[in-house]
């Protein structure tokens, strides 16, 4: 058995933001680039064409139209590569490691260039503070592809539970994906009813938060919260939810966050990650859901009678 096999035995893998974050800023606009493409394609409610997907191998944007044609870019994670392919045969690729943001971004449009995609994208990175224009950031950043192997084995563990969480609920959801602005896996569920965002909502948000949700999710960490966790909200938040009972035990309300937020070292030391993480994700629910006045009958077994 190779050393990568043996790795992937551990599917909640030890993971630490400070260790990350250096890496996670290339990474992170590294796939801002890519899921910027995916704004060609038709407008979907709440943004559902524009998440990245998981596949066996890393991330990937999944067929993007073209000249009536269509071309897809992959993020390697385990050979560390960004990949282009065409439906009409062009395909190259270039391998990712210590760069700054405008070399990566440079070598993504020289590479879709060689493919014969002529394309441009906005270089203001979204949903970041401080950001920075892909082109204008030169500053040298690590890359340490153990770290973003194990970032991406961390998704795919969380998307394997959302799929049982997601396919036990009867009411509207998206795919499941990696929203690139955020940097966050998340399930988000409806129940039909509309929602405003506010006269001050910014362009994203007014065209995300248009309907009552429940969301949940994993993410890295950041400078406000550096550790990586496991998160859950009702929007409109309800009064009272702060209150509400979650599990497993070491999951809790945070304020300043504003959400349910059970951290993802406390889930590593569970007998049981995959249980404890669905119940975190159902007894958020189960309270987001009582205290909007949702109808309870909009989640089932996930299992055909």
């Amino acid at each position: 058995m190779s050393v990568l096999s043996a790795a992937f035995l551990d599917p909640w893998p030890a993971f630490s933001y400070p260790d990350f974050a250096a890496t996670q800023q290339l990474l992170h606009m590294g796939l801002q680039a890519i899921g910027k493409l995916k704004l060609q394609e038709p407008f979907q409610s709440q943004w559902a064409e524009l998440p990245l997907w998981l596949n066996a191998r890393g991330l990937t944007t999944g067929p993007i139209w073209y000249a009536g044609n269509a071309y897809e870019v992959r993020m390697d994670l385990i050979s560390h590569e960004v990949a282009c392919m065409t439906s009409w045969g062009a395909s190259g690729q270039f391998k990712l490691g210590p760069m700054s943001v405008a070399t990566l971004v440079e070598q993504l449009f020289e590479l879709l260039s060689k493919a014969d995609v002529k394309v441009s994208i906005n270089l203001k990175p979204q949903e970041v503070p401080g950001p920075i224009p892909f082109d204008q950031d030169k500053e040298q950043r690590p890359y340490e592809a153990a770290l973003v192997n194990d970032w991406w084995r961390i998704l795919l563990s969380t998307q394997r539970v959302m799929q049982i969480f997601q396919g036990r609920f009867k009411g509207k959801t998206q795919p499941i994906g990696l929203m690139w602005g955020t940097m966050d896996i998340r399930d988000v569920r409806y129940n039909g009813k509309p929602a405003s965002p506010g006269a001050k909502a910014d362009y994203i948000r007014r065209n995300a938060m248009t309907e009552e949700m429940v969301e949940v999710g994993w993410w890295s960490g950041s400078a406000a919260y550096p550790k990586p966790a496991f998160y859950a909200f009702t929007y409109p938040q309800p009064g009272g939810i702060e209150n509400a009972g979650i599990s497993p035990s070491r999951a809790r309300w945070d304020t300043s966050m504003g959400e349910f937020i059970l951290d993802y070292e406390d889930l590593r030391k569970s007998k049981n990650p995959d249980s404890d993480l669905l119940a975190f994700f159902e007894s958020a629910y189960k309270a987001g859901a009582e205290h909007a006045g949702w109808e309870s009958n909009l989640v089932g077994t996930g299992r055909p009678e």
